[in-house]
């Protein structure tokens, strides 16, 4: 379901000219707890600590779970990492407290749409190709420090609390949601 969510906010991202800006859902207990999307990022450091800090949020609800999402070509771009594959895809990540994640890896062939969006930008309609998926597998910079920092940074953020992270965040330019906070049923 969540696979499914973030291919559709994709494609409409494509068919505004834009690529998905990367996304946390962060889960506790099998349940969604709280999302967020990055802020506008500049080219370089900051796009990598803007991505990177997506991860406070999984530590302020003291996240066992993180689902990632971005698109390879637009993160590779926005952190001054080469482009050593020219394949545009939708990548999904689920990570545990663990440390173990399966990585799955949407490809597609982009198409551009007969009209221009109305903000002018050309837009695109993903022919989605076949999926692949590892677990453990090297991970872009930024992405990997998201997945360490959710697990690791939860006593520096917990003084800190949920509201006052999701206010930092917010203030920021993220987009923040909490969906759930109440603690799990077996107290977690």
């Amino acid at each position: 379901m969540l696979a499914d969510s973030a291919a559709k906010a994709h494609a409409l991202s494509l068919s505004e000219g834009m690529a998905h800006r990367p996304s946390l859902t962060a889960l506790r207990g099998g349940r969604i707890v709280a999302m967020a999307h990055t802020r506008p990022l500049y080219t370089g450091e900051d796009a990598e600590n803007g991505i990177a800090d997506l991860s406070l949020l999984a530590a302020a609800v003291n996240a066992d779970c993180v689902l990632l999402s971005w698109e390879t070509c637009d993160v590779r771009i926005a952190c001054d990492l080469p482009l050593d594959t020219p394949d545009e895809c939708l990548n999904i990540l689920v990570a545990g407290e663990d440390g173990e994640y399966l990585h799955v890896e949407f490809p597609y062939t982009s198409h551009p749409l007969s009209a221009r969006t109305h903000t002018g930008l050309q837009g695109f309609r993903p022919q989605w190709r076949t999926p692949t998926q590892s677990r453990n597998s090297p991970l872009l910079r930024p992405i990997h420090r998201v997945v360490e920092q959710s697990f690791a940074q939860r006593e520096a953020v917990a003084p800190s609390g949920l509201e006052a992270t999701m206010v930092w965040m917010r203030a920021h330019g993220y987009t923040v949601d909490l969906i759930d906070s109440r603690p799990s049923a077996d107290g977690g």
